[in-house]
This record gives structure tokens, sequence and C-alpha cells, in this order.
């Protein structure tokens, strides 16, 4: 019944006015706004995947050539291009291209946003790497390469730890760096090195802490101060015990209160919450790799904490949690509902947990069966085929039974 409207709707953006030359702020602004009516119109329909937006975002998109925007009017137009498989690549190649002009520091950031890794290293190898970027945008190269494997990083051992004489005395720039000492882990540095230059971080900012004013930004270097001293912080998570977590429910009756509980399997986490959407958005995807995975030692636990509240979807909405119990029983009637073919675990500790690094959820971590942690900072939707071999190797490697990889699967499938 409501195709009809939303057909109309589409058209009527398709005839929206083409700009021959870049659009203006105002322009931008406005197809922006076309947009964002098209996703509200939707409702809890609304899909990135849906061929109607994509219509609607190529109409905004019609007469602007890629390359003849600058760095600043591809970023303002992102969300129009970010999300039609049509436009996206050539719009990429632009912002590729821009690696080769003054725009090559932020092109190659975007890229890396965008889980364009390669091309984003490349760009960045070409401008002469660590040492053609400003001090004080060293913070959000640090972040970005804090993605990155080791096999990838390992290379740049030397120059990794020669970043340490170059720490910034800003606030906003050496907020970025809180990532540093876990990059230096990844990267193999040995430990007295990055305890060395993880007190030397500590210092620096407890001394920009001291001269910086009341605000904002005080406040979050001194939360970043504390972050550092956690696991994560310390850059003391990957391949170290999983740091601690009480469990205090879950919702299958298991006799579960912590994580030595799970010893002797994979432990799939994903951190997350009812009113957060990309976590429930993601839930076809675990669905999936717990199906894959049926009969193998591997646990998936959904790990939240108590929020006094339980968003359902649909009409019954937001409900109102009076207690512990109360909001325990409404998750019961939560995983029913949602279709959750795993374990809700309600911990102690808050969903965003510290010692995990999570500052946004979904967040996903995996513990070997050692109680290890193999693997942090992952997301729950996509790349079904990587998190089948991050999990397969960790079974093998325990000398535990695994199912095929996803490829194999798929060809015993056509065979």
């Amino acid at each position: 019944m409501r195709r009809a409207p939303l057909v109309l709707l589409a058209g009527l953006y398709l005839a929206t006015p083409v700009f021959a030359a870049p659009p203006t702020e105002e322009e931008i602004a406005a197809k922006t706004a076309i947009a964002m009516d098209f996703y509200r119109s939707k409702g809890d329909a609304f899909s990135l995947e849906d061929p109607e937006f994509h219509a609607v975002l190529n109409a905004q998109l019609d007469g602007i050539d890629p390359n003849e925007c600058d760095y600043g009017q591809i970023e303002a137009l992102g969300m129009l291009w970010q999300y039609t498989p049509t436009a996206k690549p050539i719009w990429l190649e632009r912002v590729k291209a821009l690696g080769s002009g003054d725009d090559w520091l932020d092109a190659a950031l975007m890229l890396a946003g965008m889980d364009e890794m390669d091309a984003a290293l490349e760009i960045g190898m070409m401008r002469g790497g660590f040492t053609s970027v400003p001090d004080e945008r060293l913070g959000e190269v640090i972040g970005v390469m804090s993605m990155l494997d080791a096999m990838k990083v390992a290379p740049m051992r030397t120059e990794l730890v020669l970043l340490a004489d170059r720490m910034p005395s800003d606030s906003e720039a050496l907020s970025g760096w809180v990532q540093y000492p876990a990059l230096l882990q990844t990267a193999g540095v040995d430990d007295g090195t990055r305890k060395e230059v993880h007190a030397k971080l500590v210092d620096q900012m407890k001394a920009t802490v001291a001269a910086a004013p009341e605000g904002r930004g005080r406040a979050r270097l001194q939360s970043m101060i504390a972050f550092l001293e956690t696991p994560a912080g310390r850059g003391e998570l990957i391949g170290f015990p999983a740091p601690e977590i009480e469990f205090t429910w879950n919702s299958d009756g298991h006799e579960w209160n912590c994580f030595n509980c799970l010893r002797g399997s994979v432990v799939v986490l994903d951190f997350w919450a009812t009113w957060c959407g990309p976590c429930v958005g993601s839930f076809p995807d675990v669905r999936e790799l717990v199906e894959y995975f049926d009969g193998y030692d591997v646990i998936f636990l959904g790990l939240t904490s108590p929020q006094k509240r339980v968003s359902f979807g649909g009409d019954r909405g937001q409900v109102a949690a009076a207690d512990f119990a109360e909001e325990c029983a409404l998750m019961t009637e939560y995983k029913k509902s949602m279709d959750m073919t795993w374990p809700i675990v309600m911990s102690k500790q808050d969903v965003f947990n510290p010692d995990f690094g999570i500052r946004g959820i979904p967040h996903v971590a995996i513990l070997a069966p050692d109680g290890t942690v193999a693997y942090n900072g992952l997301h729950p939707a996509g790349d079904k085929a990587g998190k089948i071999d991050k999990i397969n190797g960790l079974l093998k490697k325990a000398g535990l039974k695994h199912p095929p990889s996803l490829k194999e699967s798929e060809a015993n499938k056509k065979g």
C-alpha cells in the first residue's frame, strides 16, 4: 500500500534541477535534505540496499562531475555518493586522484575510513610516509593505522617508534594518540620500548591537561589518560588474557559468571544494546555465523549491560524497566521476538567497556580457547568469510574440529 506514494516521491526527486558546475553549499544542503526526507518517509522499513533510495541519491548527483569537485565538496556530498553502488566507484576514483595533490592526506584518510586501506597506504607511501604528515595530524593517521593487522604494520615498526618524538602539546591533536600504544603492540615493538613510550604519552597528556583551560578538550584528555591505564590503552589486549567481565545474568540459564567458564571454546563477544540500530541491524549476520558454527566449539554471546529500558521494534517501542529483574524478563521477551539464536549476557561492567577499548557499538571481540583476546574491534555485519577464517584459525590452532571455509562450503554446495 505504501509503494505507490514512495515511487511517486522518488519520481519527483528525479525531476530535480541539474547543475552544470559543482554545487554550492546551499545546493548541497538542499540535495542532502531531499535524501533525508526519503529516509524519514520509509521509517522502520528503510534499507541502505533499497533501489528507490539509490535512485533518489543518483538523481541528486545527476549532472555533477566529480572531477570538477574539490575535497570539501566531495566530503560534503559524501552522504549521497557513498551509499549508491553505481556512483560510489566513480567518486572513489576522484578521491584517489586527489591523492596526488595538496589534499592528499585528507583523501587518504577518507579512503581509509571507507575500507579502501590499500589505496590510502599507497597514497601515504607516495607522499613520503610519516615524515610528510604534520605533527598536529599524526593522531588522525595513528587512529587509521590502528585498524591494520600485524602483517601490514610490522614493516613500519622503526618508523612508528620514532613518532614518539613528535607528540604534540595541543589537546585536540594529542587526543588522537590514544591508540598509539596498541599500534606499537600490533607492530611487534618490544615490551620495554612500548612501556617507555606509553609512559611518555601519559606524561605528555598530563602536562597538556595541566596547561589546558576547563572545557571539553581538557575533560576528553582526562578520560583518555584513564583509558591508557586499561589493557586496551596499554596495548596489552591482543594476545593477552581477556580482561575480567562479571556476568550477572544470561538469557539461557547457563551457570556462567565470567570468561573462565567458557575456556576451551572460541568465544565471540558482540557488545550491543537494544537501542543501537546498527547492533540490531547486524542480527541476521550474527545469526548466520551462529548457524555456520553449530556443533563446533564456538560460543556466541550478545554482551550488554543494564540500560533501564528495552527498545522493542514496531508499535511496542521502548519499554522502561522498574528494576534489574524486570529488565532481564523484558530481555527474554526481546530475544524471542528478535529470533536471537545466541545467548544474551548482562555484565556488571558497562557495555562501553574501556578494557576492550569500546567507544562505540556494535563492537566484536573474539577470544581464543585459552582465554586470550585474539581479535578486537570487529563489526558483526559483513565480511562473513573473514570472520569464519578467523574463528577456524583459532579452532585449528587449538586442535579442535572446524567447518570448511565459506569458499569451500559454497563450492561443496555447487558440486
